[in-house]
């Protein structure tokens, strides 16, 4: 019994917190070259008219903190109304993109949507189109910090949540 505490103390206890700092080191490294991370949701509904709309996703951006050439988000939105519904899913990749301005602007990139089905839809819905090629303001402050925008179009039917974090 006393050879196996001395084996758990001497041996494994150190093998444990060796393998629990490599896999911190390890997950960090394998996120990528992103400087930038944003989170962001959103959602209304204009009461009696059964029209409403949501929104929520990330952004992950990178090859530079004022601009860069690498970017990648993930996108989902619905808005419903007495006519229909539209509910799909963007995935962003980007190439070009900057904050220079004070807000995030996407300069270069294609989307796919999910289902495919919902692509032209999805672009009236808010969505982007499926090849980026000219700018679009995301109106997302280019400068770490929360922003809770509150009541959307100053009414208490909606709310607008952004969370952006520069990595490095």
């Amino acid at each position: 019994m006393k050879r196996f505490r001395v084996f758990v103390l001497c041996v494994a206890v150190p093998l444990i917190a060796l393998a629990g700092l490599m896999s911190t080191s390890i997950s960090a490294a394998a996120y990528g070259p992103e400087n930038w991370q944003i989170g962001f949701s959103g959602t209304g509904v204009n009461p009696g008219t059964g029209f409403g709309f949501g929104f929520w996703g990330w952004c992950g951006l990178g090859g530079g903190v004022t601009s860069g050439n690498t970017g990648d988000c993930q996108v989902s939105m619905y808005v419903h109304t007495p006519a229909g519904r539209v509910n799909c899913e963007q995935a962003i990749n980007l190439t070009s993109w900057s904050g220079a301005g004070g807000t995030f602007v996407f300069l270069a990139g294609t989307t796919t949507t999910h289902p495919a089905s919902a692509t032209a839809t999805c672009s009236l819905a808010g969505g982007l189109p499926p090849v980026i090629n000219q700018p679009f303001d995301t109106m997302f402050p280019a400068a770490p910090g929360h922003y809770n925008f509150g009541n959307i179009f100053g009414t208490q039917v909606g709310h607008l949540q952004l969370q952006v974090t520069q990595i490095r």
